[in-house]
Parts: structure tokens; sequence; C-alpha cells
């Protein structure tokens, strides 16, 4: 680790020290528990929590339901965006659609779907699957229509065909663009995972702040906050590690 990593390292553990610190005193001097608990308080939900393995059951859930819809969702939008991008009549048909149905945000569907997907998890998952695939569809086109005349020129002049300068050039060149939508389309996915488990679910980390609620337990619900956060960066963390070794000839910007 070189000096400047160390130094920004230590600077983000100040800062956050500070705040927990602030936040510790202010729990403590200014606010009663039922309207800002401590971090020590918290802390102690949370450890009473997992003991009991409710909130194991919950982050598991609550993981499980993102996983499915994110990649079902990153997996369709590419394909879609690559198929609009390569065939400019069936993005011309299709373009209306996607944008009709893009500005529609998925907290509109949540009725419809429980009509006809029930309380289970396929609901839950086709809603994360809808919010997710417009993220990556876009961002995929996006990449598609930056201009590769030169690479494209040099491909033809060597040969190559369609099919192969597409796989050798343009899918290269769009690859940064679908998991950059990618990454943006997981957090648009856990705002949709939290409504969907508040209104249609009996476990999960929404489920945990809706019941806590509920039950006028603050502290309940800073956990399932907390607990979505720790989970979102965890899930961003091992998103980019993955990327970056699956796709490490890109230039993916993390």
């Amino acid at each position: 680790m070189t000096t400047a990593s160390r130094q920004s390292l230590l600077r983000s553990a100040f800062a956050v020290i500070a705040l927990l610190t602030a936040w510790e005193i202010a729990g403590r001097t200014i606010f009663i528990p039922a309207v800002l608990p401590a971090p020590s308080v918290i802390l102690g939900e949370t450890w009473t929590r997992t003991l009991s393995g409710l909130l194991v059951l919950d982050v598991a859930m609550s993981a499980s339901r993102i996983l499915v819809g994110f990649l079902a969702g990153s997996l369709l939008g590419a394909v879609l965006g690559l198929l609009f991008g390569a065939l400019e009549p069936v993005r011309r048909a299709f373009e209306p659609i996607v944008q009709f149905f893009r500005f529609i945000p998925p907290i509109a569907w949540l009725t419809p779907v429980l009509i006809w997907f029930g309380i289970g998890e396929m609901g839950k998952w086709v809603l994360i699957t809808y919010t997710t695939t417009f993220m990556v569809l876009l961002n995929t086109l996006a990449g598609f229509a930056e201009p590769l005349r030169d690479r494209m020129r040099a491909a033809r002049v060597f040969g190559a065909g369609p099919w192969r300068a597409f796989w050798h050039v343009r899918l290269p060149a769009t690859v940064p663009w679908i998991v950059g939508g990618m990454r943006i389309g997981m957090g648009n996915s856990f705002q949709t995972l939290i409504v969907a488990e508040m209104l249609a679910s009996n476990e999960g980390l929404g489920h945990l702040i809706l019941n806590s609620r509920i039950q006028l337990s603050t502290e309940g619900m800073f956990v399932g906050i907390l607990g979505i956060a720790v989970l979102g960066i965890a899930a961003d963390f091992g998103f980019r590690a993955l990327t970056r070794r699956v796709f490490s000839r890109h230039r993916l910007g993390w």
C-alpha cells in the first residue's frame, strides 16, 4: 500500500470515527432512543438479532432476491442492447416500447405483479429484473453507438466479416458500458427490493424496517437501514473485484 493510499484510508477512518462519536453523544444527550438511538444501542440490537438468527435470515433473503433479479436483468438488458445496436431495424421497431416502459417506475407495477405472481419470490424477482434491464440496455446502446470507424475499417481491411468484426471489435468496446450499466442498475435494484419487501414480504431487510416501524422499534429500523448499506457495499465491492478479474483487458475505471 502506498503512502497516499494509507493517508486516504486514515482520513476515511477518522471521518467515520468522528461521525460515530458525534452520533453517540447526540443519541445519549440530546435525543431519546425512540427518535435517534445511539450507535451502541443499534449495535446491541444487531447482536441480539444476529444471535436469534432473524437478521441472518433477513440478509440472506434480501441478498438472494437481489442476486437473481440483478443477474436476470443484466443478462436481458445486455442481450437486448446488443441486439438493438447491431440491428437498426429491430431497434427502431422496439424503441418506442422501450421508451414507454422505462419511464414507469417499478413501484407502479407492484400491485399488478402481486396479482399476477402473488407475494412469493417470483414477483420480487420480476420487479428487480425490470429495474435492472432498462439501465443495462440503455447503457449498452450508448456504448454501441460509440464511433469506432477506424477499428471497424481496419477489421474489414484484414478480411473480417460482420460477425467477426462485431465479436472482436464492437463487443469488446461495449463491455465497459455494459458493466457500468450493471453497476448503476445494482443500486436501483436495491431500491426496488426494499419497496417490494416492505409491501409484500414476511422476511428481508425491507420487511425488517417496516415491521420495526409498526412496533415502534427505532433501533430495529436502523438495523435494517445499516444492513442494506453494508449489503450494498459488499455487493459493489464483490462486483468490482469480479469484473476487474474477468474483464482485465478492458478499462473499467475502477
